[in-house]
């Protein structure tokens, strides 16, 4: 015959069932996720979600133009580092830029980049809205080079703003080897001499180059 357990018996086994429940449920709530024997408790973080890009676009010349493309909104270079319109650019003339724009900084004037590289597409986009606003390919590409004959697209050029910024370039510019190229875009630098050195003469517009 079997004998009745003992109260002690009883209690013994009541408490050992609720401490199992108990660590089932830490271990169920994540409670319980204790590192293993002798790795630091350190508190756990959650890895963060992916940035987000953005790419910005604008249609131009009836054709979808983005960032991959070298658009930009104007900023200073050190904002658009990682932006196809200045990793696109001529080494030494971004080199140049930064350090014209930090001269120029130090002087109260901040440089903003409004276009630096693009791409053939962008460049054609430009060209064929040109056509539309002024009448001719003749008289658009006093403003706006083709294709094959831009220093924008070959990364060589670079645009600048605003007004003080273009003065302060034109007229310091060339102690960075930058010059204003074109008589009638006040904006539009490439590194065209020596640092210090003397920069040529202006072409009259983009049509001359």
């Amino acid at each position: 015959m079997t004998s009745k357990p003992s109260r002690m018996t009883i209690a013994t086994g009541l408490l050992a069932t609720a401490t199992i429940v108990l660590a089932g449920c830490a271990i169920g709530t994540g409670i319980a996720d204790a590192p293993a024997t002798g790795a630091p408790n350190r508190p756990t973080h959650h890895a963060p979600s992916a940035p987000v890009t953005v790419t910005a676009s604008e249609t131009i010349g009836g054709v979808l133009v983005t960032s991959r493309d070298g658009l930009i909104d104007s900023a200073p270079i050190s904002e658009l580092e990682d932006t196809p319109a200045i990793t696109g650019l001529d080494a030494d003339l971004r080199r140049a830029l930064e350090a014209a724009t930090r001269a120029a900084s130090a002087d109260g004037v901040d440089v903003l980049v409004n276009s630096g590289w693009r791409s053939k597409h962008y460049q054609q986009a430009l060209l064929d809205q040109g056509i539309e606003q002024y009448g001719s390919l003749e008289a658009a590409r006093r403003w706006v080079n083709t294709p094959e004959k831009s220093s924008h697209v070959r990364g060589q050029a670079v645009d600048v703003g605003p007004t003080d910024a273009m003065s302060w370039m034109d007229q310091h510019g060339s102690r960075f080897g930058l010059c204003r190229t074109y008589a009638n875009e006040m904006w539009h630098f490439e590194l065209a001499t020596t640092p210090g050195g003397d920069c040529p003469a202006t072409l009259p517009d983009g049509s001359a180059g």
